[in-house]
């Protein structure tokens, strides 16, 4: 018994002393980078074909071709199915889907991310698209709650501010203030 406390002792000082080493610092401090600091960035999503689908942290307003490459389109793209789809700026939050036709004509579709997706990326929701099913995911909200907010939006224009909330019935202070900082403010 002893020489199992032995060797699990050293295997334990064998684990502990790098990770001690390691971490230990070396007095340098980091220089920052030139050109490193964003001051506006987005989350985008791109799937479809492309070799690297996944979300994409990119600079506020940027063009959907550079998102598109940064992916790696699966074959060569010939020309896009419009320059008008290819000039949008892109959004935070949006969902781009590209196919590519057999003569490497790029088709892209947007759509934006749901609440659950918006949510755990950071991003603000947007009151004014969100379906009811993105009101159910949301802390505090159930389904027949969602439905009376989306019927509040739809009796009153179809859009509604943030603040709006507290007039939906079954919404008090206390979950609002729970809501307030997911969303968007104008």
């Amino acid at each position: 018994m002893t020489l199992q406390r032995i060797v699990l002792l050293f295997f334990a000082l064998l684990v502990a002393v790098p990770v001690i080493v390691k971490s230990r610092s070396n007095g340098i401090e980091p220089v920052s980078a030139a050109f490193s600091v964003m001051t506006s960035s987005s989350v985008v999503r791109v799937s479809g074909d492309v070799r690297h689908a996944g979300i994409y942290r990119i600079v506020a307003n940027e063009m959907p071709h550079s998102v598109i490459n940064m992916a790696l389109p699966g074959r060569v793209i010939n020309r896009y199915q419009s320059e008008a789809i290819m000039t949008r700026r892109l959004q935070n939050g949006d969902d781009l889907r590209v196919r590519l036709g057999s003569d490497g004509t790029a088709f892209i579709s947007y759509s934006t991310l749901s609440a659950r997706q918006r949510m755990l990326l950071g991003i603000p929701l947007d009151i004014n698209v969100m379906s009811e099913s993105d009101f159910d995911a949301l802390p505090g909200i159930g389904p027949v709650m969602a439905r009376r907010i989306v019927e509040y939006r739809q009796n009153n224009g179809g859009k509604m501010r943030v603040s709006d909330l507290k007039k939906v019935d079954g919404i008090g202070e206390k979950i609002y203030g729970r809501l307030y900082n997911m969303f968007q403010l104008p």
